[in-house]
């Protein structure tokens, strides 16, 4: 999502480039979107609307619309219904993973808010409608989504089937309605505003615990062999699994040297093996958390301790007992040299509370990796604080092989662009890894700005090539779609926009061509 300003203005962004930013309108309802969208029509003016703008990294890079208006939706932050019992809710577009996490907790701790990385400020709606993905049970934001309504660009109202006929209470539990199923062509499209969306969350457990398997490069095809066996054994009671490698662990850990942010250098191989040395972790991690009461996670434990005994490396599980205990006795030695373990520790505390379902800020700190101007303040925003991030999310099956060429390939690319590859893998289910790669540069300097994108760029191409594609595309590299998806597909997509939209003036060139 875009970032837009208040006022009507030319203005010269951080890289001297000029840009004319548009009125930012900051409806409360429903019917005032509607009124706006009318006038747009009316007036026949491009427009585009955003959650709460916090889409760190996919729309934030320093892409603008230039003379569209943007209807800002965050202050449609209303939960509109809640299901105690069922665990069912219904949200505007403006509630975030704070305000939902705050709400359930004061409702009684009963259901887990569906976090991501993003941080609390995040709108929940507009990631389900990216087809975003979380680490918590019900990974899958918009799977969980059971009805919506929306307004097309036209201003026409939409709701689901059931929501139609007036069968409100049907709309709740049950997700496919009745017909063509039509709520999904209103995710990554420019098909129509989501103004109120209901989804079904997963429930609090009695108990969560961690685990974390650090192992080596040689030992990366098993990992992923295991992982593919725990997620079909374990089903719900097993979250997102996530195997991250060692430069990756790094940037969460330490500081970008000052000098090579500069000098547009990425770390050098031999301090990223010192490093990793002394914060203790190897080539590869893998984290997940397991969900239940004490006797399902007592069950889970001793079956996943079976399944990782053919992977060699350190086996770690972690639950509230047990990391209160590990914090006690790293206070009592107070060791110079257990300092890295002391910040390792820090980090899994902030991933136990995530994993458990309260949103943190703590990813965020990615963002600011080379920002020479500041380091995160206490009410981060990447975009307003001028830090430079872009993703490559490409989609990579769980089979060794298959993991290991992607390894490769990203390494490849990383090493001729002169960056170093930070690679998450994480599942979406069995059959699938989402791959994020985080592209981190110094935003104030216009040759790491086009290094990036760049290095986006080949990415993109060369994964392309080998067989690996994003499941979501960045405002950076929206023109992709277009020029990869087949003409009977694009002719599709051109008509049913063209029936909601007959001006084509919503979201121009958003997974659609630019003009008629």
């Amino acid at each position: 999502m875009k970032h837009c300003y208040n006022n009507p203005m030319t203005k010269t962004n951080t890289l001297g480039q000029l840009r004319n930013f548009t009125i930012k309108h900051k409806p409360k309802s429903a019917a005032e979107v509607k009124s706006l969208i009318l006038n747009f029509n009316e007036n026949k003016t491009p427009f585009y609307a955003v959650s709460t703008g916090h889409n760190w990294g996919y729309g934030c890079d320093s892409t603008h619309i230039d003379n569209t208006e943007c209807i800002d939706l965050s202050q449609m932050n209303k939960i509109v219904f809640f299901d105690e019992e069922a665990g069912v809710i219904t949200l505007e577009p403006g509630v975030t993973y704070g305000q939902l996490s705050i709400f359930l907790k004061t409702s009684g701790n009963k259901w887990l808010t569906p976090v991501h990385g993003g941080g609390p400020d995040c709108s929940i709606i507009g990631n389900a409608t990216e087809r975003g993905y979380g680490l918590t049970p019900y990974t899958d934001h918009f799977g969980a989504c059971l009805s919506l309504k929306a307004i097309l660009p036209s201003g026409q109202d939409y709701a689901s089937p059931f929501l139609s006929i007036g069968q409100n209470h049907i709309s709740r539990f049950f997700r496919n309605g009745i017909g063509p199923y039509l709520d999904g062509i209103f995710t990554q499209s420019s098909f129509g505003i989501i103004t109120e969306m209901t989804i079904k969350l997963a429930p609090s457990p009695e108990e969560t615990e961690l685990f974390f398997i650090s192992f080596d490069d040689s030992h990366l095809e098993k990992s992923v062999e295991i992982i593919k066996r725990i997620k079909t054994a374990f089903g719900s009671s097993l979250g997102g699994v996530n195997i991250m490698n060692k430069e990756r662990v790094l940037s969460m850990l330490t500081d970008y040297p000052t000098e090579l942010i500069k000098e547009r250098k990425k770390i050098p191989y031999s301090e990223v093996e010192r490093l990793k040395k002394n914060h203790m972790f190897t080539d590869w991690t893998m984290v997940g958390a397991f969900y239940g009461d004490p006797y399902v996670t007592k069950a889970v434990r001793k079956s996943l301790k079976i399944h990782f005994k053919d992977l060699k490396g350190r086996k770690i599980f972690f639950n509230k007992k047990k990391l209160r205990f590990a914090k006690k006795i790293l206070s009592l030695l107070n060791f110079s040299f257990l300092d890295g373990l002391r910040k390792s520790l820090s980090s899994t505390e902030e991933l136990f509370t995530i994993l458990s379902g309260v949103p943190k800020k703590t990813a965020l700190n990615l963002a600011y990796w080379k920002n020479l101007q500041m380091k995160m303040p206490e009410t981060p925003n990447p975009t307003e604080d001028d830090c430079g991030l872009i993703w490559y999310a490409p989609l990579v099956q769980t089979k060794p092989n298959n993991v290991r060429d992607y390894v490769n390939m990203l390494k490849t690319v990383s090493e001729r662009n002169g960056f170093n590859p930070l690679i998450t893998l994480t599942t979406v289910d069995e059959l699938t890894f989402d791959s994020t790669v985080p592209i981190v540069f110094n935003k104030k300097d216009q040759e790491d700005f086009n290094r990036a994108h760049k290095y986006h760029d080949d990415l993109f191409k060369t994964g392309k090539e080998n067989g690996f594609y994003p499941y979501r595309l960045g405002t950076n590299s929206m023109h992709n779609f277009r020029n990869d998806t087949s003409p009977n597909n694009l002719d599709l997509i051109t008509k049913i926009k063209t029936a909601v939209d007959p001006d084509h003036l919503y979201a121009q060139g958003r997974y659609s061509k630019l003009t008629k």
